[in-house]
């Protein structure tokens, strides 16, 4: 009996150690199924996340003569406050209200800088006063491209590097030209002092006489960078400049809106930064259609170089046809601008950045007492597929000049005029992408200011647990 109890206690321990050895197992590998996500690759990316914005800088570049005043406003709501405007120990309060235009005079480059309510939505530009120049302010960027500057004498550019933070700040200048990349090595490892810009002279510098690209790109610190154009004609012709907007990175398809009226000399310039040649097709844009000239031929572009095309006739003959702008597609990704010379005054069109959120821009003030006013208009063309735009216009009290509600459809331009003192302009699009531009005329002269996104949110880089 005792001999039969044994074995039975022997298979009971048998089958438990069975049972054990296969369950446990199973049940680790159920709990790790429920605990464990889903398996992503290495390399799997995931996008920024929105956060409120406390703090924003824009970038103003140095002031023309006779025109000291940064403007500033905001689009955000409600807002009552101050904005801190200049570099250092120089820099200065100023009031910031919503939907009005407050100025600060500061004739060195600037930082225009708003924390908490101030900051979402900051909006600051420059004019040029009785000089037909415009610019906005902008962020600090990693990068920036400038196509079309000169570093001759007749035709020369001063590049300008603003440190709005009060510790040194690095960039790396690269410079193409029409034979590849040009020997520059006092533009590489720029050094920039906390609260100070540097003023570069290409001419100078890398002293040419073809057209050239620069790619700023900041290695340390935060960085703004702006390009002044100058062209000063051997002989009686009066020295014209005008600031020239940088362009984000190189694409294949570079839309150039807003040209100045009239008959004058014109060029266009395209720069290709990649490894092959590219083949680049010029077409013209207006109020009807998109289409090639007749008589012109595919652009060749060798690798990491610039091509200066006269474009004189083309475009002198499309104004006269009310086209507002021209269009560069090519096989591969390029910078492009036009400089236009039209009544002895320089303005440059340069490609403009696609937005499908509300743009707003300041505009240059009303000429003096006794002058012609200037003719306003905006100009804009649909990126990504048909919709409708709102373009609100109004003065500097915010009060409102006009609105005009319009459709909008990829391969027509759209034109709308706004009133003469109108000081600030705003462009909604609903259900597509627009690029645009506001070109202000007279007789004097015009100017060019693309539309620009003010930053309403920050962003927070996504961090997450990696499981190996």
């Amino acid at each position: 009996m005792s001999g039969g109890r044994r074995t039975a206690a022997r298979r009971s321990r048998v089958n438990l150690t069975l049972v054990l050895a296969v369950v446990l197992p199973l049940l680790s590998a159920a709990m790790l199924l429920l605990v464990r996500p889903d398996a992503t690759p290495a390399d799997a990316t995931y996008p920024p996340s929105r956060t409120t914005l406390t703090a924003a800088t824009l970038i103003c570049p140095a002031a023309l003569p006779g025109a000291p005043a940064v403007a500033v406003t905001t689009v955000a709501d409600d807002v009552t406050g101050q904005v801190s405007v200049g570099l250092g120990d120089d820099a200065t309060d100023v009031d910031l209200v919503s939907g009005q235009v407050t100025s600060a005079d500061d004739k060195a480059a600037s930082a225009v800088s708003g924390v908490d309510d101030a900051a979402p939505g900051l909006v600051a530009g420059r004019s040029g006063g009785d000089e037909k120049a415009v610019a906005g302010c902008a962020p600090p960027t990693a990068s920036r491209w400038f196509t079309g500057v000169g570093a001759g004498a007749s035709h020369r550019s001063v590049l300008e590097l603003t440190n709005p933070d009060s510790g040194t700040a690095v960039a790396d200048i690269t410079v193409h030209g029409r034979d590849g990349v040009v020997d520059a090595p006092a533009l590489h490892g720029v050094s920039v002092r906390g609260g100070t810009s540097v003023r570069l002279d290409l001419s100078t510098s890398i002293p040419r006489t073809d057209d050239l690209a620069l790619e700023v790109v900041t290695t340390r610190g935060r960085i703004g960078a702006s390009v002044l154009d100058r062209y000063d004609r051997v002989g009686s012709d009066p020295l014209t400049q005008d600031w020239m907007a940088g362009q984000a990175e190189p694409t294949a398809d570079n839309l150039l809106l807003g040209i100045a009226p009239g008959t004058g000399t014109r060029t266009l310039t395209i720069a290709n930064p990649g490894d092959d040649e590219v083949r680049a097709e010029l077409k013209v844009i207006d109020t009807e259609s998109v289409f090639a000239p007749d008589g012109v031929e595919p652009i060749r572009v060798p690798p990491q170089s610039v091509v200066r095309v006269p474009v004189t006739a083309i475009v002198n003959q499309a104004v006269d046809d009310g086209a507002i702008g021209i269009s560069i597609s090519a096989s591969g990704p390029v910078t492009a601008s036009m400089r236009s010379l039209v009544r002895k005054d320089l303005s440059l069109t340069a490609v403009g950045a696609s937005f499908d959120t509300e743009s707003t821009v300041l505009l240059p003030a009303e000429p003096a007492t006794g002058s012609a006013a200037a003719d306003r208009r905006v100009v804009l063309s649909a990126v990504s597929g048909a919709g409708a735009v709102t373009v609100v216009a109004r003065a500097a009290d915010g009060s409102s000049l006009k609105q005009v509600k319009a459709e909008i459809v990829p391969g027509r331009g759209v034109v709308v005029r706004l009133p003469p003192s109108s000081r600030q302009l705003s462009v909604l699009p609903s259900r597509t992408s627009l690029t645009g531009a506001v070109v202000t005329s007279a007789k004097a002269g015009a100017s060019v200011l693309p539309l620009t996104v003010p930053v309403s949110n920050g962003l927070v880089p996504q961090v997450r647990p990696g499981l190996s």
